[in-house]
C-alpha cells in the first residue's frame, strides 16, 4: 500500500474509533438523563453547551472532536518524519505565529467584543461545522504533507 492509502487508511480507523467514542457518549446521555443525572442530577455526558443537546448531536460533536484531534495529531507525526525536530518547531512556531497576527487583528480593530459575540451566539451544531471544517483543513495538510514525505 502506498503512503496516502495507509494515511487515508488511519484516518478512516479514526472516523470509526471516533464515531464509537461519540456512540459511548451518546448512550451514557440516554442513561445519564434516565436515572436523573445518576440520581444525583449530575450531568458527566452532559457538557454543558457542547453536549447538552439530543443523543445524536452529541454523537456527532464527539465524533468531529476525536477525528480533528487524531488528525491534528498525525500531521504532527508526519511533520516531524518529514522535517525531524526542526521542523516540528517550525510547525509549531508558524501555529502560534498565525493566531498571535489573528489577535493582533483584532486588537487593531477593536473587535474583541464581536468575536465573543460570535462565539456566544454559534450553536453547538455550528461548532461542530467549524470543527468538521478544520478536520477536513487538517486532513488535506496531512495529505500534502505525506506526498513529500521519504520513506
Amino acid at each position: 500500500a502506498g503512503r496516502r492509502t495507509s494515511y487515508l487508511g488511519a484516518v478512516s480507523l479514526a472516523a470509526a474509533l471516533g464515531a464509537s467514542f461519540g456512540l459511548v457518549i451518546g448512550l451514557g446521555q440516554i442513561a445519564e438523563r434516565a436515572t436523573g443525572g445518576w440520581g444525583m442530577n449530575m450531568a458527566y455526558f452532559r457538557v454543558p453547551y457542547l453536549l447538552s443537546g439530543s443523543w445524536y448531536e452529541s454523537w456527532l460533536t464527539a465524533t468531529v472532536t476525536f477525528v480533528l484531534l487524531f488528525v491534528y495529531g498525525t500531521w504532527y507525526g508526519l511533520v516531524y518524519q518529514r522535517g525531524g525536530m526542526t521542523g516540528t518547531v517550525i510547525f509549531g512556531a508558524a501555529q502560534v505565529a498565525v493566531l498571535t497576527l489573528a489577535a493582533v487583528l483584532t486588537t487593531w480593530a477593536h473587535d474583541w467584543a464581536g468575536l465573543g459575540r460570535f462565539f456566544t451566539a454559534i450553536t453547538a451544531a455550528g461548532l461542530t461545522a467549524i470543527l468538521a471544517a478544520g478536520a477536513v483543513l487538517l486532513l488535506t495538510g496531512g495529505l500534502a504533507t505525506i506526498r513529500r514525505l521519504t520513506v
